[in-house]
């Protein structure tokens, strides 16, 4: 048996892309890349090396692209447009995986969202969908994210505090996502 060719079939059309998609749209023109950061922010620097596999070197006296000689690509990333958010308040320990609820001033974290705190670099992880309180209050109930059950923090220690977004930890395709 021979087979001269494949197809993909994606299950939901349009709406997901794969590598192979980023091959193609690429493809001669690897310039295009900073069109693709810019349309799908979820992924990675990373995964977009991954998916380029190769990269187009304007120095090289051969035409055309060379591969890749590293596993280490070093990216140069402005950092500020980072946003942060202020902690109003905040109330609950955290022992045991306990909720410890965040006062903020918008609303920024989702459900499954890690966020850390500057100050202390303590990690926080989002359980539930943020409440509105008021106009410029919303209620964000998360955990603390470690490895261990005896980590805590004092109640009110965190109020004035900077945020900001570290990773999400819902799986792709998913219902909520």
């Amino acid at each position: 048996m021979r087979i001269s060719g494949f197809t993909t079939t994606r299950p939901n059309g349009s709406s997901t892309r794969l590598a192979e998609d980023f091959m193609r749209f690429l493809g001669e023109k690897p310039q295009r890349m900073g069109i693709v950061a810019n349309l799908y922010p979820q992924y990675t620097a990373s995964h977009m090396t991954e998916a380029l596999m190769n990269v187009w070197d304007p120095g090289d006296k051969r035409k055309g692209f060379k591969s890749i000689d590293s596993y280490t690509v070093e990216w140069d990333i402005k950092v500020n447009r980072i946003h942060k958010v202020r902690i109003t308040s905040q109330s609950g320990t955290g022992v045991n995986k306990s909720d410890v609820m965040f006062y903020m001033p918008e609303n920024y974290y989702n459900k499954f969202d890690v966020f850390i705190v500057e100050d202390t670099r303590m990690q926080f992880r989002v359980v539930n969908r943020p409440q509105r309180v008021a106009d410029n209050s919303w209620l964000v109930i998360a955990q603390i994210h470690d490895g261990s059950y005896e980590s805590q923090i004092e109640e009110g220690s965190l109020n004035g505090m900077m945020t900001r977004f570290v990773t999400n930890y819902m799986p792709e395709l998913h219902e909520e996502g």
